[in-house]
């Protein structure tokens, strides 16, 4: 029986209390309370210290400010002003009854004459916060909440993120095309002075991405540099205004007469256009608005050299593309002359050439040289895009069928040249004219290249000149002076035993053993230093009309085993002359045909085991007088 008084007394009581909520609940269909902040569409700061009101409002889904610029909401604050709202109601507060009956006035807390007014709503019905003093316990300040009638003691930081500085409040990047959406754009400038008419002539510069790649659609078509433009977009789509002009009676160089230089960025179905007008006094920066946007500020000026010299800082610099790991062949010419590169398939280069005779010659390649030639020009560069439409003016650059002209042939036989022609100065650097087989555009380039390349033989020809076969085994190493009309004088010889030659080394002082090991070396691959343009003769060679006659000759004894358990014994054998100088010493070969110079090591090897030692003469001293004991 208790129980089920119990139940009614409770049921009574609930439904007089919402009875009586009912009845006492306004009518706020239209009302926007705290807890809704999300539904409110305007924001506005106002008060004693601020010039004029900062007005956000919601359009087209998008916070904008609207007074005292016009420009696009930083959303991350907007976002924080809501997200402060939404826990208004949980803060501290006391009813503007209980301050009355208290004996007290708004005054006290700051809020008669608020330094600031904070109004959100949807236009029609607008919520007011007045910003008082602070309190005197904690850091927290006074708030009035006109709309609730009551004072509210909040966080001082929950006052700073409501009251908010236009550059915090405002969007910080110019453009609201995001980077990642760029898929063109274009740059127009002012080109000289403007004609009679007063009509200025410009100059537009277009790229448009094209399957990931960036190209120049305008004044020409040509690739640009993929990673120099994606670069140049990253500064550009996070440009920001320093400041925001003030005086609108100021000359800010976008007047009805003029047509000023502009920046026009495309994304997926939107574009923006910035348009830049002229320097502030001090020349630091210059006035800039968007196209449909009144609002002026000001970029820093240097914005204008960024942009000025694109249709050269973004262009695609490599302009002879080819593989280098698929070239099997290369052709030198020049005045006439030519000479041909040709890789084999055990991946040895040939070097083909023509000798004084017209006879054609045939040798292995210096691979160091061709690997140089091959890398200098795969990494050639324009350094300067001289004329894109030359026309038959290219004599005028050097280039002439007698320039230097290289050819790379790829393995499906495609092939991509180049031709070089005059040297020119640029600022304080020499470079040359050159252009591609495929195209007439002039460039001006390093003498890199050109410095690689050659159409001599010699040059290529590979500077190891014998080698013994991997199974011959050195038996000894003879050098010996020739004489006039003599026989020759062995100066220097070493046999090997049945250890090698460490046993006859280790007999030799420290210097001559090592003499003797890179002159062992050499044997088993002889490498010259440049080869000289001359056969080979018996009396020595002629240098500039002066002929050196040969003043050593290195002879090194190696056994070949036989296809049976005989074995062969053959002798290699080079001439030298004296030495000329500290690194000027020249040889050459029978067998091969070939004078060249000597490589430091040989040079210092041959003087070693070659020069007369002379004991140095004793000094005759008294001898000393024996002690007393």
């Amino acid at each position: 029986m208790r129980f089920r008084l119990t139940l009614f007394l409770l049921l009574v009581n609930v439904l007089l209390f919402f009875g009586i909520w009912s009845l006492e609940r306004p009518d706020d269909s239209d009302d926007i309370r705290p807890s809704d902040s999300v539904a409110f569409t305007v924001l506005q700061i106002e008060g004693k210290n601020i010039d004029k009101p900062r007005v956000l409002k919601l359009e087209n889904n998008k916070w904008r400010i609207v007074s005292p610029i016009d420009w696009p909401a930083n959303l991350f604050a907007v976002n924080r002003i809501k997200n402060q709202l939404e826990f208004l109601d949980k803060e501290a507060n006391f009813s503007l009854d209980e301050v009355k009956k208290h004996g007290h006035a708004l005054s006290e807390y700051g809020l008669e004459d608020p330094a600031y007014i904070f109004k959100y709503g949807n236009g029609k019905k607008m919520y007011s916060l007045k910003i008082g003093k602070s309190a005197p316990i904690g850091d927290r300040i006074y708030m009035l909440d006109e709309n609730g009638g009551r004072i509210i003691v909040v966080d001082k930081e929950f006052v700073e993120s409501l009251i908010v500085d236009i550059e915090r409040l405002r969007q910080q990047s110019i453009f609201e095309i995001p980077r990642f959406e760029v898929s063109a754009f274009s740059i127009r400038l002012p080109v000289g002075a403007s004609d009679a008419s007063g009509k200025m002539n410009f100059r537009r510069v277009g790229l448009i991405k094209d399957g990931g790649k960036w190209k120049f659609e305008t004044p020409i078509v040509a690739a640009a540099d993929t990673r120099e433009v994606n670069a140049f977009l990253d500064d550009i789509c996070q440009l920001s205004a320093i400041g925001f002009n003030s005086d609108p009676a100021e000359n800010t160089g976008f007047d009805i007469a003029t047509l000023p230089a502009t920046i026009t960025i495309q994304g997926t179905n939107r574009r923006q256009v910035l348009l830049l007008g002229g320097e502030t006094k001090d020349g630091s920066q210059i006035y800039a608005h968007l196209e449909n946007n009144p609002t002026i500020f000001t970029l820093d000026s240097s914005i204008l050299k960024k942009i000025s010299d694109i249709q050269t800082t973004l262009r695609e610099k490599s302009f002879l593309r080819f593989d280098i790991n698929q070239t099997v062949g290369i052709d030198v010419s020049m005045g006439g002359e030519s000479l041909k590169l040709r890789k084999l398939k055990s991946g040895v280069w040939d070097v083909i050439g023509g000798g004084k005779d017209g006879q054609t010659l045939t040798s292995n390649a210096d691979l160091a040289l061709v690997n140089n030639l091959l890398s200098r020009l795969e990494k050639v560069r324009a350094r300067q895009f001289v004329n894109d439409a030359p026309g038959e003016n290219l004599s005028v650059y050097g280039l002439t069928p007698k320039c230097l002209h290289i050819v790379a042939t790829q393995s499906d036989q495609s092939q991509h040249g180049i031709r070089i022609g005059s040297i020119y100065k640029l600022g304080g650097a020499r470079l040359m004219y050159a252009a591609a087989d495929d195209s007439d555009a002039v460039y001006g380039i390093s003498m890199e290249l050109a410095e690689a390349a050659s159409t001599d033989f010699l040059f290529y020809r590979s500077r190891v000149l014998d080698v013994l076969p991997d199974k011959a085994k050195v038996e000894f190493l003879r050098i010996a002076e020739l004489q006039n009309g003599g026989q020759p004088r062995t100066v220097f010889e070493i046999q090997s035993s049945n250890d090698g030659f460490d046993k006859a080394l280790s007999l030799l002082t420290t210097r001559r053993a090592a003499a003797a090991k890179t002159l062992l070396g050499l044997g088993k691959r002889f490498i010259v230093g440049n080869y000289i343009d001359a056969p080979f003769s018996e009396k020595g060679v002629e240098i500039e009309g002066q002929t050196h006659p040969w003043k050593y000759v290195m002879e090194v004894g190696f056994e070949l085993p036989g296809t049976d358990s005989s074995t062969q014994t053959e002798t290699s054998k080079w001439h030298f002359t004296k030495r000329l100088g500290g690194t000027v010493q020249y040889g050459g070969s029978g067998k091969s045909d070939a004078v060249y110079t000597l490589s430091d090591s040989c040079i210092d090897a041959l003087f070693e085991l070659t020069q007369e030692h002379v004991p140095p003469k004793s000094v005759e001293k008294p001898a000393p007088v024996p002690l007393k004991q």
